[in-house]
């Protein structure tokens, strides 16, 4: 995890309901990774249920922060940055972004990530695939994609530990360096950029639109009838398929 997280707590467990919900209930007072082979109640966006079977990448990191403490809103999108490259660098190839917090291999879903702001308390939870075939049935557009089934990659625990510091690295970032790594590096992994897309939103609005990229503070660019909208949050669906857009 490297030198800067030295102070760091680890806890690692068989199985755990959530990673994420035993951090909330035993609040740290320094910078902490919980680890657990399986959640029996994995937490996605919007209240879903992670899928968590045993042999998949189950992780939360903790970071005591002060009420007053801002945190950057494009956070999730940051944390996917680092989880892509450094997967990138292990020798997990054609791994993308899928705003604003899914890591996608083609139209298959390899990784979620959920960020989680309590009054004293920052928790980022990460779930990764290792093998599709553990994730059990989903739906046609909800298609699960593993690590194992990425060319050359290892999965071990210098993976899991350079996962880990590289979550905590994008919590230390500021404002103005956000802006500037998501200027930087979000192009190169956005799968959604020229893509005519429907974006699910509150309260049953749906917009329909084609994506112009995000804005140097994460929200997604959606180019309409009625003009460019930009959008803080949102379930997004490709429309036409997952054809190279044009």
């Amino acid at each position: 995890m490297g030198e800067r997280w030295v102070h760091t707590s680890i806890h690692v467990f068989e199985t755990l309901e959530s990673t994420s919900q035993w951090l909330a209930d035993h609040p740290p007072d320094e910078p902490a990774l919980v680890i657990a082979d399986q959640q029996t109640r994995g937490r996605g966006r919007q209240g879903r249920q992670w899928a968590s079977p045993t042999g998949g990448l189950y992780f939360s990191v903790g970071v005591p922060v002060p009420p007053s403490q801002s945190i950057p809103p494009a956070l999730s999108l940051l944390v996917g940055l680092q989880l892509t490259e450094i997967l990138q660098s292990h020798g997990f190839a054609g791994i993308h972004l899928k705003w604003p917090n899914d890591l996608v291999v083609g139209d298959a879903k390899l990784a979620g990530l959920l960020v989680e702001r309590l009054p004293n308390l920052l928790i980022i939870g990460v779930g990764i695939n290792t093998m599709a075939g553990h994730v059990g049935r989903l739906p046609a557009d909800r298609r699960a994609m593993g690590l194992h089934q990425l060319a050359d990659g290892v999965v071990d625990d210098a993976l899991l530990g350079a996962l880990g510091g590289g979550v905590l690295d994008a919590t230390a970032w500021s404002a103005t360096q956000a802006e500037w790594l998501l200027a930087e590096r979000w192009p190169a992994f956005d799968i959604l950029a020229g893509r005519n897309i429907v974006v699910d939103q509150a309260g049953g609005v749906a917009l329909e639109g084609r994506v112009a990229g995000i804005t140097p503070t994460g929200e997604l660019r959606l180019i309409t009838d009625t003009g460019e909208r930009y959008l803080q949050a949102g379930e997004c669906r490709i429309q036409g398929g997952w054809a190279t857009p044009s």
